[in-house]
């Protein structure tokens, strides 16, 4: 089941396109939206929700409606209480960052901390992708695994998955970085190389029979956010496909902030996402 977690906003609507095309993708072509009212509803609310209604039905997806109190609860709670643990929820960060932070105290950030469903947290910087971001990037941080934690996600951009880069980067402290010989550069090299082929092959078997360009590359830094986003820039990615998987958020979001570094500075859209098993 997917479940858009709807906050009547203008980037409400923009993550909503993703979540209509999404639905698109599944067999059953079914969408739940969630509203989780904290008081009054605002009067464009069933306006806004009827164009997300009428996008779907152009799409042959069924949106169902619910829109919930919050009973004295946080929207992250509610939203626990109602999402069923087999779902897949998607839903959005700030528009607009609060001190520096996109992420960071949100909703979302909440959601996929708390491990009790597959959550996929939007960043929408260009609404007029629509939902269709064709060329999409994912770093990655070791073996096989990542590609499994990827696949759900991958899999409900169906054709519009067009092109995918993976990216490894193999990153070295600030201090060490200038002073690493050559040798010591090409063989953190050739073990990234080692781990991203069959990253490759578990994609390619996974997302079968679809049909989509597929490379990868790998790096060495001390600067992870920034490989990723020149790595974007380059092959001009529309969706950096972040997983959220092998530390907890709060964890990266601790090492040097570089998840929130990534997502204030990133020109393309940015997916976190968290699959649980």
């Amino acid at each position: 089941m997917l479940v858009l977690a709807y906050d009547g906003s203008l980037n409400g609507d923009w993550v909503a396109q993703y979540a209509v095309r999404f639905a698109a993708s599944t067999s059953t072509r079914e969408l739940r939206l969630v509203h989780i009212a904290e008081g009054a509803p605002e009067l464009s609310l069933d306006e806004r929700i009827a164009r997300i209604a009428n996008e779907s039905k152009a799409l042959g997806v069924v949106l169902e409606t619910e829109l919930a109190p919050c009973r004295g609860a946080s929207v992250a709670e509610r939203l626990l209480e109602i999402v069923p643990a087999r779902a897949t929820l998607i839903a959005g960060t700030r528009a607009r960052p609060r001190r520096r932070k996109v992420l960071s105290g949100t909703v979302s950030a909440r959601l996929l901390d708390a491990g009790r469903f597959s959550v996929i947290a939007m960043r929408v910087v260009n609404p007029g992708v629509l939902g269709q971001p064709g060329r999409v990037l994912l770093p990655i941080a070791g073996g096989p695994r990542q590609a499994a934690l990827a696949l759900p996600l991958l899999r409900l951009l169906g054709e519009d998955l067009q092109r995918l880069h993976v990216l490894l980067v193999r990153e070295v402290s600030g201090l060490r970085f200038p002073f690493m010989s050559q040798a010591g550069v090409e063989e953190l090299l050739a073990e990234g190389r080692a781990w991203v082929a069959p990253v490759e092959d578990h994609l390619r078997a996974g997302l079968a029979p679809h049909r989509f360009g597929l490379d990868s590359s790998v790096v060495v830094s001390d600067d992870w956010p920034k490989e990723v986003l020149l790595c974007a820039a380059k092959h001009r990615s529309r969706l950096i496909a972040l997983s959220a998987d092998e530390r907890t958020l709060s964890e990266r979001l601790g090492f040097g902030n570089q998840t929130e570094q990534l997502l204030l500075d990133a020109h393309s859209d940015v997916a976190v996402y968290r699959s649980v098993e």
